[in-house]
């Protein structure tokens, strides 16, 4: 029988204190027969989800603790006993971490003894009697002194304090074995995560580092042996276990319900906005079939008491609009026509037939996400905005625990085992493309020993130290917003940023304890179509928005036929640009497939050729029965989408829409292979028993597992579609105010600047240097449509000086140095613009302009002589050669509107018989053919096998490598290492997409010496 429970224990959620993850030890614990663990990570309840969850499913009892930092006092663990204990715990740890900078703790111990309600206390360590008196007081008859046996020099003497300040202070003792892994072997981990956080190495860490091993997990029976001189110091343990009945089981959230107009609830007030809404999306009137699904999605989110969720979600998007902040609710609330009724999301899911369970569901009873956009250089706002309305007590974001991943991981490893920077940087390098099973070889080739025990033993620690907790940082967008205090819910704290405070619990936890967040998100191409809106009403005069584009523009499709789609939202990538010449959109949902179609799920499961092949009619599809016609008619019979395998699932294979979801969200898992199997058994047999062959039910669940790898909403791929159709009308319709909103919103986007100039160029747009008397900050459009590059372009200029020239030009500068005393712009922000060129204007060249700089007085803010000139010699300066202004354009601006570097390179590249990206069209398919460039994209997916594909930009266009994996390893040093590369092989046509597969990559610098 057990007779022990362990009471201080540190999971790796203590960050670097711990080298066993939550689960480890409540499993191992577990195993070895203890009646319960409390995990104790300090100041913080991080891992104390992941330990529930655990522990459910190994039938442990869990106590809810953490050890708390007293800045008067000694470190004491605190148990919580009942709900009350655990909203106090809560709030002490939320006190603890909100009076301090990020990674920080500590609160006073009146704090403690105020908040004592509901708390066992522990002191692990002996201390003296002064510091823990008053504490003892505060908790009555539930204090208690540790005592922890180490095998180590110092037990005697800490066992004799202990015993003096338990019988001082008349509380009892309780043995503990203050654990930091679950087992002995993880103990070099331990020396090194202590390692790392003392900035040193395990050689000279010294007594930093645990004598032993003995500071892990132990058998009560091991226990017993360990006390057996005082087994009433182990009974203990289980008398403060037994006391403790706080569960994470117990946690009632409910959303918050404010502003409701007197008299109605929460629910009555949705039902009002609902209808509201509904009149403007049908000013004609409602269709029945959209009544009879807010009815059913009204019931549902009733049943679920999910109304205060909605409304949350309504004000912070109704906040935004009201502000001209453009916003777009994506992902599976899209499925829910009460969504597209409050305006939250633009697609009408019932004219798309799209599933409501994907997004809710009375089986799943979980929360519902939903996902909305915002302008990414607007978004704080926003979140501002519910801080401010919810208060910080009631309001915080989701945290993201970074953890240990890779190169990181083998760098701190290395480090904590003494192997230099150099070593360490060559085997993080090695490791990168060959992962922690690196072979004697490929070390050898790395100038590395297979034989150094400290090579090994990095490559083992780094391996054992992945997906470690490295420290919290901000979620991406997601909120949780509670009606009671959250602080008493979950613990908060301050992040990094300014005006930022994080839950302690990351999505996943909130999510299976049922935790509603909402998730307020940036998107970069939202804050470049408002900007472009803006530019458009300013220059031309036409207001336009995201409702009023117009609608399935002919022109706009045939730009994109042509893989016309540099800057597009979603389809610019080079396998999007791939894919737009053979699918050949005509419609708004010919997007939407393009969009889902270039994802790994679709083409893991190898449904992107049979999908091509049936829409150029050169394979016909077929459906067994009408149902599934139904299912699959608009995809061609191919299932693409997460809805369409939730449908078959229901309507081929007998599933209810709570199984069909758990199939779902099974194909997500990252252990899918294992948990689907039982859904494919049920599904073939399902079907076999509804008619279906069983071939037919096996190849359609094969074509489903390509979802475990990515699989896309409908619903999602529509949102986006929304606006990569608006993004498109905009390129085609007005290239140059497209393309200033997207300089003016980087960084964003897959191309750089360069490359967004260069494509505006080819479609006629004029485009005018940076000028400092001409520039605004911003990119703007001048007279007849053309682009005048901004300051903004201008690299190591700060925007406060760069809004100063524009602000303080006037009627225009005269020279140099009235710019400087005007705009009040110090010497090196100065010598940028007169780099880039943008001072030319007022000097003649870049040289006169630094010439001139240098003849300036002092440009220190206060001095009297601020950009006077001091000296009135005149030199005749050489001038710069074309390539030396390239040059210098690239390096300060990042793109040269003079000539683009291949033009300078050309000539060389012909002697080497290499054409140009527009010169491959002219090319026969299957010719040998070589081609030059700067490499603009390097991509390596893995669902490639090993593919390497590559983007080159040259003065006339964009051509594109595709590199096989023996040619990509016998050429990564110049694929990986060089600008300008040539890249030769067999040219591929498939209609108009050209591709050369390549047989050798060659850094240019190198063929031209």
């Amino acid at each position: 029988m057990s007779v022990y429970a362990e009471l201080v224990c540190r999971s790796n959620f203590s960050f670097l204190r711990g080298a066993s993850h939550p689960e480890e030890l409540v499993a191992t614990a577990a195993r070895l027969g203890m009646q319960a663990l409390a995990l104790t990570d300090a100041d913080g309840l991080y891992g104390v989800v992941k330990a529930h969850l655990a522990a459910k499913e190994h039938g442990l009892k869990l106590i809810l603790g953490t050890e708390l930092t007293l800045t008067d006092g000694p470190p004491v663990v605190i148990y919580a006993m009942d709900s009350a204990g655990y909203a106090n715990m809560c709030r002490l740890v939320s006190a603890s971490r909100m009076s301090h900078p990020k990674g920080e703790a500590g609160l006073p111990w009146r704090e403690l003894a105020e908040r004592s309600e509901g708390l066992i206390a522990l002191l692990p360590n002996p201390a003296p009697a002064e510091q823990v008196a008053p504490l003892a007081e505060a908790f009555p008859e539930r204090f208690f002194v540790g005592l922890c046996r180490t095998l180590s020099a110092g037990d005697k003497a800490r066992e004799a304090q202990a015993d003096a300040l338990a019988r001082s202070l008349g509380v009892p003792l309780c043995a503990h074995n203050d654990v930091h892994t679950h087992h002995r072997r993880r103990q070099p981990l331990q020396d090194v995560l202590t390692s790392i956080r003392h900035k040193t190495t395990v050689d000279k860490a010294g007594t930093r580092l645990q004598p032993n091993a003995e500071r892990t997990l132990k058998a009560p029976a091991e226990m017993a042996r360990l006390f057996r001189d005082r087994p009433e110091l182990l009974e203990r343990s289980l008398e403060i276990a037994g006391r403790c009945h706080a569960t994470l089981d117990d946690l009632r959230y409910h959303f918050s319900e404010e502003d409701l107009p007197p008299g109605r609830t929460a629910m009555q007030h949705l039902r009002v906005l609902t209808d509201e809404g509904l009149a403007v999306r049908y000013p004609s009137g409602v269709p029945p079939e959209v009544h009879k699904q807010i009815a059913h999605e009204m019931n549902l989110i009733e049943a679920l008491d999910f109304p205060g969720y909605f409304l949350a979600l309504w004000d912070i998007v109704h906040f935004a609009r009201s502000r001209g902040i453009l916003c777009q609710g994506r992902g599976s609330a899209a499925n829910s026509a009460v969504c597209y009724a409050l305006q939250i999301t633009a697609i009408d899911p019932v004219r798309m037939g799209l599933l409501f369970e994907r997004f809710l569901s009375m089986e799943r009873k979980e929360p519902p996400d939903i996902d909305v956009d915002f302008e990414h250089e607007r978004r704080e706002e926003v979140l501002q905005y519910v801080y401010e309305k919810h208060g910080r007590h009631r309001a915080g974001m989701v945290c993201e625990v970074i953890c240990y991943r890779g190169r990181l991981a083998l760098r701190e490893v290395g480090k904590a085992l003494g192997l230099s920077l150099d070593q360490v940087d060559r085997l993080s390098k090695v490791s990168a493309a060959y992962g922690f099973d690196v072979t004697p070889e490929v070390l050898a080739e790395a100038g590395l020993s297979a034989f150094d025990s400290r090579v090994r033993q990095t490559l083992t620690l780094a391996q054992d130290i992945e997906g470690f907790p490295r420290h919290l940082s901000i979620h991406v967008g997601g909120f949780v917003i509670t009606r009671e205090p959250l602080v008493e819910l979950i613990p908060v704290e301050n992040a990094a940023m300014k005006g930022r405070t994080v839950i302690q619990w990351e999505k996943d936890d909130i999510n299976a304890l049922g935790v509603l967040k909402v998730d307020l998100l940036a998107l970069g191409m939202l804050t470049a179509v408002a900007k472009c809106f803006q530019l458009i009403r300013q220059h031309f005069g036409r207001e336009l928005s995201l409702a009023t584009i117009p609608p399935e523009d002919p022109k706009v499709y045939d730009m994109l036929c042509e893989a016309d789609s540099v800057g597009v939202f979603q389809i610019e990538s080079r396998a999007q640009m791939s894919m737009l010449p053979r699918l050949k959109p005509r419609t708004f949902y010919d997007l939407v497939i393009e969009i889902a179609l270039i994802r790994p799920g679709p083409i893991v499961g190898n449904m992107v050729h049979p999908y091509l092949r049936r829409r150029d009619g050169k394979e016909v599809p077929t459906y067994p029965t009408p149902e599934v016609r139904a299912i699959l008619e608009k995809t061609l019979g191919v299932p693409l989408f997460q809805e369409q395998a939730m449908k078959l699932a229901m309507v081929a294979g007998g599933f209810t829409a709570g199984e069909a979801d758990g199939l779902r969200r099974a194909l997500g898992h990252k252990r899918a292979e294992q948990l689907l199997e039982p859904y494919r058994i049920r599904f073939v047999e399902g079907g076999v028993k509804r008619g279906y062959s069983q071939e037919y039910m096996a190849e359609l669940f094969e074509q489903f597992r390509g979802f475990a790898h990515y699989g896309f909403p409908e619903s999602h791929s529509a949102s986006f579609a929304l606006i990569a159709y608006a993004s498109s009308w905009l390129k085609c319709h007005y290239p140059q105010a497209f393309c200033a909103a997207l300089l003016n919103s980087q960084p964003m986007g897959f191309y750089a600047p360069h490359t967004l100039v260069a494509d505006a160029k080819r479609h006629g747009v004029e485009v005018r240097p940076v000028d400092a008397r001409c520039s605004d900050w911003d990119c703007t459009l001048e007279e007849g449509g053309v682009l005048r590059l901004g300051l903004r372009m201008v690299r190591g200029l700060g925007e406060a000086a760069g809004r100063r020239v524009a602000e303080a030009r006037g009627q225009g500068y005269a020279s140099v140095g009235e710019l400087a005393r005007r705009a009040r712009i110090p010497r090196h922000e100065l010598t940028r613009l007169a780099l880039a060129g943008a001072l030319a204007s007022l000097c003649g060249s870049r040289r006169q302009a630094l010439w001139e700089i240098q003849a300036l007085g002092p440009l220190d803010e206060d001095d009297l002589f601020f950009g006077l000139p001091m000296d009135g010699t005149q030199v005749e300066l050489p001038p710069m050669s074309v390539a030396e202004r390239v040059e210098a354009d690239f390096e300060t601006v990042g793109l040269s509107l003079e000539k683009h570097p291949l033009e300078l390179l050309r000539p060389a590249l012909r002697k080497l018989g290499a054409v140009s990206a527009e010169g491959l069209k002219r090319v026969a398919s299957g010719r040998r053919v070589a081609v030059g460039g700067m490499l603009i994209t390097r991509q390596r997916p893995p669902t490639a096998k090993g593919m390497c594909f590559i983007s080159l930009e040259d003065e006339t266009g964009i051509a594109n490598l595709v590199v096989p994996p023996d040619v990509y390893e016998r050429c990564r040093r110049d694929i990986h290492g060089a600008l300008f590369i040539v890249g030769e092989g067999v040219l591929e046509r498939t209609g108009k997409v050209l591709n050369v597969k390549t047989q050798r990559v060659l850094a240019l610098e190198g063929l031209l010496g």
